[in-house]
């Protein structure tokens, strides 16, 4: 119900939890109240006739996509590997706030995951800015209202 924000020491963040990554609006919400990184745990973990390593590849584009749109960077901490019945190609990787993957595991690795990000807000967030453009705000507004609860 609620896309709340996290402060630890210099660093503001928010989590958009596997799927919900694959949506505008959980990382817009949340970098509208302060967040400069996203994190996203993952379990990509398919039956082994579902699991492709195009799903990793989604999964990057994904986070370069949010990672562009709102000014933040996205760090994807993703299962890798096969069980008896799963397979997982892996898709962690850190992604900086203008879309350059800095780092990434290989796939079928385990693997630790490590660059540096900067944790100042940026000066200017890319995307709409609903202070400055209020028609997109209240249009965006009539959209949701109509749609109702999900």
């Amino acid at each position: 119900e609620r896309l709340p924000v996290f402060t630890v020491g210099d660093l503001t963040f928010g989590i958009a939890i596997c799927n919900d990554s694959n949506y505008l609006e959980p990382a817009r919400v949340m970098a509208a109240q302060g967040a400069v990184a996203l994190f996203v745990p993952t379990n990509n973990g398919l039956p082994h006739g579902a699991a492709q390593p195009s799903l990793a590849e989604e999964a990057r584009h994904v986070d370069i996509a949010r990672a562009i749109d709102n000014t933040v960077a996205v760090i994807r901490a993703d299962v890798t590997g096969r069980t008896a019945d799963l397979a997982c190609f892996g898709a962690s990787a850190i992604v900086d706030r203008d879309g350059f993957v800095l780092a990434s595991a290989a796939p079928h690795e385990a693997g630790l995951v490590v660059a540096e990000i900067p944790t100042a807000p940026p000066a200017r967030r890319r995307g709409w800015d609903a202070v400055r453009n209020p028609a997109v705000a209240s249009a965006y507004a009539r959209l949701v209202a109509e749609a109702g609860p999900a």
